[in-house]
């Protein structure tokens, strides 16, 4: 019976492989990633996602992007340098222009993304010769509940994100969990469509591909990541496509050697998934008290019309 010491020794000796094997993986991913050349020919070919592809461009990147970079390097300058004794009138002006402009159209194209974004990825399964999944009622219902988990999920992911951002040095961590969640929504597209799988297996899956997953989200985030917050997020809007695309052909692959001291699986979602749970469970306590408050309160007594 091999010692606690030699359990030890064994399973570090045998990480070495293990991490050379976690190294390709991320390569695998990246390689797949990269492969741009056939997205874009795809989209050439194929009228639907061609206009599709168009609008998201037209969109994020000429009317959102275009118009906030000519403001941010010619206005802006242009102001600051007209108001310079009045810098009152210049922050009216970036405030008015931003409330009038850039934010409404900002909010409008994720509503519009979303929707070309969906044509795409079907679009795409389609031309891959697959066919979606005939959903049920019950398949429907459940379908409804994944998404509102779904929405909760990711809305606590960023704004975790965004909390870890204030935090110094954490800049890599932040980079790394973006990289991940930018990946799984590349997938999410290609698992929905097949509809076998709950949020929690796509969840599961996800996780057990921790290493390919990584790469294959790490090209994507590296062009959006270090510019600012609205400029980062119309490059995200316009490569997005791009990157769904590639995700219906890709074939992830996860890590065999089980036998050192890396994980089988990363619980990447653990902490958020813990979290909506809470948050759930708080909003039923809060329902159930407020409908059982209501039962309770007496109805007010009817009036007697005297003659």
């Amino acid at each position: 019976m091999e010692t606690f010491k030699e359990y030890v020794t064994k399973r570090i000796d045998n990480t070495i492989p293990q991490v050379k094997e976690m190294f390709k993986l991320i390569w695998l991913g990246v390689a797949d990633s990269m492969k741009l050349k056939g997205a874009i020919i795809r989209t050439i070919k194929s009228e639907v996602l061609r206009k599709n592809f168009i609008h998201c461009i037209f969109l994020n990147g000429i009317i959102f992007l275009g118009t906030y970079l000519i403001y941010l390097y010619w206005v802006s300058p242009m102001l600051n340098y007209l108001l310079n004794h009045f810098p009152t009138l210049s922050n009216m002006f970036t405030i008015i222009y931003f409330s009038l402009w850039v934010y409404p159209v900002y909010i409008f194209s994720i509503i519009a993304n979303s929707k070309w974004y969906t044509e795409i990825a079907k679009e795409s399964f389609v031309i891959s010769g697959r066919t979606t999944f005939a959903n049920s009622t019950n398949g429907i219902l459940s379908s409804f509940v994944d998404e509102i988990y779904r929405n909760l999920l990711f809305g606590v992911i960023l704004v975790m994100s965004a909390i870890i951002a204030f935090i110094p040095y954490t800049n890599f961590i932040n980079f790394v969990i973006i990289t991940w969640l930018y990946s799984f929504w590349c997938f999410d597209y290609k698992w929905i469509l097949r509809g076998k799988w709950n949020l929690l297996q796509r969840i599961q899956y996800f996780e057990t591909h921790w290493a390919y997953m990584f790469g294959y989200g790490l090209i994507f985030t590296t062009c959006s990541f270090f510019f600012p917050m609205l400029i980062g997020n119309a490059i995200f809007s316009i490569l997005y496509p791009l990157f769904i695309i590639l995700s219906i052909s890709a074939k992830p692959t996860k890590m065999v050697n089980q036998d050192g001291i890396l994980p089988k699986q990363i619980p990447i979602f653990y902490v958020p998934e813990i979290i909506v749970n809470v948050i759930l469970k708080l909003y039923v306590k809060y329902k159930n008290t407020r409908g059982a408050a209501k039962s309770t309160t007496p109805s007010p007594s009817p009036t007697t019309k005297q003659n």
